[in-house]
């Protein structure tokens, strides 16, 4: 017994011999190692932080580490738990034959270092292989230069090891903790203990509907992108404490309505299936509802990193219609200054331009007062902080007719407006500024705005007479000098000349009066972001999916196995092969394709609640992202539907 290298060729033996459950086991683990021995490289990678928006890159990595740190302690102590329930038989047979509680702790101590080394080593070798290629992608996508050399991070690798060896130290210490309360004898029957019929439990399953209800409610309420995303995670913990409760007690229910029905119930196929459900669904519904929610964040993490990153085009145009604004602020410059100081800036554009080579396809240029008001009754404050916040951009009647085409002649105290989310009268004031509504336009100009203005803000856009009612609105501004010399121009030449402009018209602002906001340098910011948006949502999708397919796998060997007996005896007092196949079919079906249907529902329920987070990143393009949700949910029941082929053969090997 004590001969030395029998424990490590007994645990070996063991291990081959439960292939069947260690096999996908160690693959996941290894998966998963590999994933965050790739993310930890990100997060630390020479290549990444030398790349312009690493910072945006190297904070969504560090984000994936967490996430892929958390997920796999998840779906290592479930899977561990299920392959030691599954061996608890075993262990009880090595009991009696004579091995004490000490012996067998010897096995499962080299059990779990075999599984740890193979793991963490075959992990962090296919992280190390794929790093570069996963790196590659992520540049591809962000649209940023691709380096080309070959990195292996060793802390990386350290903290990798760090982590799944204590990992493995805490799956070999509860089982350990396992093995000291059990007795032989409950170990031997485990196998063949049965569940109890459960009861329906309506307390349970009314807080299900409650709760789910409630969650529901506030996603297809919500009414702007703040409150969305205020309101998101507490919509998210009703839907899950929901989707737990109405599968624990919705499902029993559902099945003793079923079994109540004679036309569905006395059918060889069903009259098994809903009856062995029925025993065992006390232990299902955990993981049905676990398969429910991970499908939901599959779904919901990929859908959205798409439509973000498919939209961006869009985006895009609607923050930066122009490839260049140059802005000059007027603060501190006379109002009698002001032209002579101006006309020097459009001139010094012009020729940067044109020193750059650069033709200037279209030119504007204006004054425009930018401000921010509490709109009120009939009344806009622009000092008092009551009432509606509103954004407020004024022209005078001369720069709209260059900017627009449209010749307007306006008394002093007429207006044309172009209001968003507020309804104004036929005469408002600003401030003690008399106004009236003279006429509506709706081909106000635009400005390049780096700046997030949300689609439920309220907006005002004002022509005025002249300057002088310009002016008169700026002093009601406290004196806060608010104007700004906007000069607007489109490129000749690629995206990368249109690019490299913006030095040479900085470098053409001697006394630094003007700033640059440019199409071509925020995209690579707004790229760079998306892109990592895009990259990570599908890297954590891939995990979530992982944890999803091994979570029905198990399920699926393991009613296998306790299936395996009744269907045996439903053979032998004469149930015919066919119908056995039948049943199984019946009773995999149902299970299988009921937390599919139900991640729809989720899906679709928070549909409304998404599209408004989704405006936080300028994205309003919600036919966009009903595509791409489509898409995600066609692939994804494509994938399913293979795991169900695949799970649902191995499921029929098993019970004969």
């Amino acid at each position: 017994m004590r001969k030395s290298g029998f424990f490590p060729r007994l645990a070996l033996v063991n291990l081959a011999r439960s292939g069947r459950f260690y096999g996908p086991y160690l693959l996941s683990c290894g998966f998963t190692a590999a994933m965050y021995y790739i993310l930890s490289y990100l997060t630390r990678s020479d290549i990444v932080a030398s790349v312009r928006g690493a910072g945006y890159l190297q904070g969504l990595m560090t984000i994936g580490v967490l996430v892929v740190a958390l997920f796999a302690a998840v779906l290592l102590l479930y899977a561990n738990s299920f392959v030691m329930k599954r061996r608890r038989r075993e262990l009880g047979l090595y009991n009696i034959l004579g091995l004490e509680k000490r012996h067998i702790a010897h096995v499962m101590v080299w059990e779990t270092l075999y599984c740890a080394a193979a793991s963490i080593l075959g992990g962090l070798a296919a992280g190390v292989l794929l790093s570069k290629l996963v790196l590659l992608l992520l540049l591809r996508i962000s649209r940023l230069p691709v380096q080309y050399g070959f990195e292996i991070s060793l802390p990386a690798m350290g903290r990798t090891a760090m982590l799944f060896g204590v990992l493995f130290l805490l799956t070999l210490a509860w089982n350990l903790a396992g093995l000291l309360r059990s007795r032989p004898v409950e170990l031997l029957r485990s196998a063949s203990t049965g569940e109890r019929e459960p009861r329906t439990k309506r307390l349970l399953a009314l807080l299900g509907v409650v709760t789910l209800g409630a969650g529901y409610a506030t996603a297809l309420t919500v009414e702007d992108p703040f409150t969305a995303l205020a309101y998101f995670f507490l919509a998210v913990v009703l839907v899950m404490i929901g989707t737990y409760c109405l599968f624990t007690a919705g499902s029993i229910a559902l099945l003793k309505h079923l079994r109540n029905s004679p036309r569905y119930y006395y059918q060889p196929k069903h009259f098994t299936a809903v009856a062995g459900l029925l025993y065992r669904m006390k232990q299902n519904a955990v993981g049905l509802a676990n398969i429910c929610i991970l499908s939901t964040m599959v779904l919901v993490t990929v859908s959205t990193t798409v439509s973000l990153y498919a939209g961006l085009e869009d985006s895009l145009d609607r923050m930066f219609p122009y490839d260049v604004d140059v802005v000059q602020s007027l603060e501190g410059v006379p109002p009698e200054d002001a032209e002579s100081a101006t006309a020097d800036t459009l001139e010094r554009v012009q020729a940067a331009a044109a020193e750059a080579g650069r033709k200037v396809e279209l030119l504007h240029w204006s004054t425009l007062l930018d401000t921010v008001g509490w709109y009120t009754g009939n009344t806009f404050t622009l000092s008092t902080q009551d009432g509606v916040h509103t954004q407020i951009q004024v022209l005078t009647a001369d720069d709209y007719g260059r900017l627009t085409g449209h010749t307007v002649a306006l008394e002093s105290d007429q207006v044309l407006v172009q209001a968003k989310n507020i309804d104004l009268p036929e005469t408002f004031y600003m401030e003690d500024l008399p106004f009236h509504v003279a006429g509506t336009v709706t081909d106000f100009p635009r400005y390049n705005d780096a700046v997030f203005i949300s689609n439920q803000e309220a907006r005002l856009s004002l022509v005025v007479a002249d300057g002088s009612v310009l002016s008169a609105v700026r002093d009601r501004d406290f004196g806060d000098d608010r104007r700004e010399f906007h000069v607007q121009m489109d490129l000749d030449g690629t995206e990368a000349e249109k690019l490299a402009f913006v030095d040479p018209l900085l470098a053409a602002d001697v006394n630094g009066v003007y700033s640059v906001i440019s199409r071509q340098d925020n995209a690579v910011d707004l790229y760079t972001m998306y892109g990592g948006f895009l990259f990570l949502g599908v890297f954590l999708g891939l995990l979530f999916l992982l944890s999803t397919v091994l979570i029905i796998y198990y399920k699926q060997i393991s009613e296998g196995y306790e299936d395996q007996r009744r269907y045996q005896i439903l053979r032998q007092v004469g149930m015919s092969p066919r119908e056995v196949r039948a049943s199984i079919r019946s009773q995999v079906l149902l299970v299988f394709f009921l937390p599919l249907v139900t991640a729809g529902i989720h899906v679709a329920a928070a549909f409304p609640m998404l599209c408004k987070m989704l405006e936080l990143f300028n994205l309003y393009d919600t036919r966009l992202f009903a595509l791409s949700t489509a898409g995600t949910l066609l692939a994804f029941c494509a994938i399913y539907a293979l795991v169900y082929g695949l799970t649902a053969r191995a499921y029929r090997r098993i019970v004969g």
